[in-house]
């Protein structure tokens, strides 16, 4: 199990690392701008995504990284 999160002011990342650590305690938690998330995606069967919701849509940063790396 993996979290990825955005997070600009910190509140998604908290929320991520909490359910995350409830859920598996040995399960990291990263953001979505680290260089390797894709293999760390790869690398996990369970996906926890967490990301700030804009005007009751997600992020463009999100939109865009889930349609280029749909394939995973």
């Amino acid at each position: 199990m993996i979290g990825i999160y955005l997070s600009g002011t910190g509140n998604t990342k908290h929320c991520v690392e909490k359910i995350v650590g409830l859920l598996d305690k040995t399960a990291a938690a990263i953001p979505l701008e680290t260089s390797d998330v894709t293999r760390q995606i790869k690398n996990n069967d369970t996906i926890i995504f967490g990301y700030p919701i804009q005007f009751s849509n997600a992020p463009y940063m999100v939109r865009d990284f889930i349609k280029k790396n749909r394939s995973i």
